[in-house]
């Protein structure tokens, strides 16, 4: 009797967090009201992580104070998986820079982008995950899109404060069509040397 092929399992989905998410989590404030994001992720076996630029965002204005210092680094060692920043990235990343300018509502945004969270999109997009953020902008439409948003409650001094939450998911479809109208395709040898010889 021949066996039936085995059903391949389902990849976990991915949630990127930027920086301000990590120390939104880390806040005494903020995070009792946002642990329920950390155990939904955990209970539907999905993947909780960071690009690496996110560790330089999150310690470079704490690297000596050894306290805050150790509370990031726990956080980040112990709960999150970390991608690379690698050369592909950086390439990738700098097309979706000129991506978001080939595109006016993006164009408008692009330069309060900051560099490391373009990086963060990037990776998103090669990794087809989600993205958690508390700015919305900095995933610019058409190149993202919402999935859901949560309004979270909580107390700092006495003062009522709230904070929405955003899980964004790139839009393959814009991102490919922008993509492409940047990059022409290719020509063939045999259409270069047409054009080779139209020149002489």
């Amino acid at each position: 009797m021949s066996k039936e092929p085995k059903e391949q399992a389902a990849k976990p989905a991915v949630f990127l967090l930027d920086n301000h998410m990590v120390q939104y989590f880390l806040s005494k404030d903020i995070s009792p009201h946002i642990q329920f994001i950390l155990d939904e992720i955990e209970k539907t076996g999905s993947e909780l992580a960071i690009s690496q630029v996110v560790v330089y965002e999150s310690l470079k204005a704490i690297i000596f104070n050894e306290d805050k210092f150790n509370d990031v680094k726990d956080f980040l060692e112990n709960s999150i998986i970390r991608y690379p920043v690698s050369e592909e990235v950086l390439l990738e990343s700098a097309r979706v820079h000129e991506l978001y300018g080939s595109d006016n509502d993006a164009k408008n945004r692009r330069n309060g982008i900051s560099t490391e969270d373009i990086i963060i999109a990037t990776t998103s997009m090669l990794l087809g995950s989600y993205v958690i953020t508390c700015d919305a902008n900095d995933f610019p439409m058409p190149f993202f899109k919402e999935v859901h948003r949560e309004f979270v409650y909580y107390e700092r001094k006495s003062q009522r404060k709230h904070l929405v939450i955003y899980i964004l998911q790139p839009d393959t479809e814009a991102v490919e069509a922008g993509l492409n109208k940047l990059s022409p395709p290719k020509m063939t040898k045999k259409k270069a040397k047409t054009k080779a010889k139209a020149k002489k």
